[in-house]
């Protein structure tokens, strides 16, 4: 669709705002599309952990750098989280229990054990979710998931996650767990759709404050525009769909399906690269440009206090083990990367803030598979699924969409104590 021409006073309101915006205050801002916090929520967990406990996690898994503590102040009965750096603006005091048997119950309780007599259905009482990696369909190349190698079949993110979601799920059915849909098939679960999010569009921009350096002239600020509302549809107010589905189902455990890539360049004329390797993430090590939105501080606090940490490190340990052991690619790695910190034994596991991990209430298992445009892994992805094994550049492979949902499989058992 082509990209609708701004008039010539709309273009001065545009970088009138861009300019004023990226110069205002910090304090009390949202991250894109967030909805303001109903902090009240949080007062169900009232007296729930100790200050101990909650000094640990902070400091081990959501902010290792101690930038949370620039909103925080802290004391042995409570702690009070700001909006702003000068502590000006109290958000949400949390009153801690005096002791670990002092402790009140928390306001639910995600089942981490299985209690199935059934020897056959190990996971019976068990609800699961799973979430497909990305759209798809019509939208897989505006999310920039989508390439094709010649007379080769279309490589597409969202479609390698739903056949794998689909296997695993056949799987952990037939162990008696009860399986829920972040989404399945290849449409939108938002109902909004870029053309409708441009106004949004234009505030994200005014949230950086490098913006106004790259204005140069009307189309290119069109083109900046449309660019930021394809963003804002596909990466931010489609997964708070999806969390919004999943969240109104209460699952035991959350499993995030992807595969994995490195720069292929031009889609159509794709650069394959030597290696896979697998990635599989925990909630946390959050940013400093994170923790100065208003939201994000209430989405770790949540996390942080359903005591998700040391359930997602078990469950994606286990996991990650099960992947690199079927898989048989080796773990990333993140040398001198700020944005994800090694968590657990298990070299790929990884503690990040990503959007699905953190809106997603109860543990959430987030897998990176495969690299798509890897040679090690791109041949047995357009060889599609198929039982048994196949010769694939004079080796035998089984299908690498039933070793992938295999593995996590094997690893959720061990999860839930099977």
């Amino acid at each position: 669709m082509p990209p609708r021409p701004l008039s010539f006073r709309l273009l001065g309101l545009v970088l009138l705002g861009l300019v004023l915006c990226a110069g205002t205050s910090q304090a009390g801002k949202l991250s894109p599309l967030a909805p303001s916090p109903n902090w009240s929520h949080l007062d169900g967990y009232q007296r729930t952990i100790t200050r101990g406990d909650f000094t640990r996690m902070i400091n081990g898994v959501y902010s290792p750098d101690g930038d949370f503590w620039k909103y925080a102040q802290i004391d042995d009965q409570k702690v009070t989280i700001f909006s702003d750096l000068a502590k000006a603006e109290p958000l949400f005091t949390l009153h801690f229990a005096t002791s670990e048997s002092a402790c009140a119950p928390r306001p639910y309780a995600y089942k981490t054990q299985a209690t199935s007599s059934d020897p056959s259905r190990p996971l019976k009482g068990i609800r699961i979710a799973l979430d497909p990696g990305h759209i798809g369909g019509d939208w897989a190349q505006l999310e920039g998931r989508y390439f094709k190698l010649g007379d080769d079949p279309p490589v597409e993110e969202a479609h390698l996650a739903m056949v794998t979601c689909d296997l695993l799920a056949d799987r952990l059915e037939a162990d008696g767990a009860d399986i829920v849909w972040a989404k399945h098939g290849y449409e939108p679960v938002t109902d909004l759709r870029p053309d409708s999010l441009h106004r949004e569009a234009i505030a994200a921009l005014a949230l950086r404050p490098d913006t106004t350096k790259k204005i140069s002239d009307e189309m290119a600020i069109q083109r900046m525009i449309d660019n930021e509302a394809a963003l804002l549809f596909y990466r931010v107010a489609e997964i708070r769909a999806r969390a919004e589905v999943v969240n109104k189902e209460h699952p035991d455990l959350t499993i995030c399906v992807h595969y994995n890539a490195d720069d292929w360049g031009d889609p159509n004329h794709p650069t394959l690269i030597g290696n896979s390797r697998l990635v599989i993430f925990v909630n946390g090590a959050y940013e400093k440009s994170e923790l100065a939105f208003d939201d994000m501080k209430y989405d770790l606090l949540r996390k942080l206090l359903d005591r998700d940490a040391p359930q997602e490190e078990k469950g994606c340990a286990l996991v990650g083990q099960e992947m690199l052991d079927t898989l048989k690619y080796p773990a990333e790695s993140y040398v001198g990367g700020y944005f994800a910190r090694h968590v657990t034994d298990v070299p790929s596991v990884f503690a990040r803030n990503l959007m699905a991990s953190r809106l997603y209430h109860g543990p959430v298992i987030y897998c990176e598979g495969p690299y798509m445009n890897a040679r090690d892994a791109y041949y047995r992805i357009i060889a599609g699924d198929y039982l048994g094994q196949r010769v694939i550049h004079g080796q035998s492979y089984p299908s690498i969409y039933r070793d992938y949902a295999s593995s996590v499989e094997k690893g959720v058992l061990k999860y839930f104590g099977r």
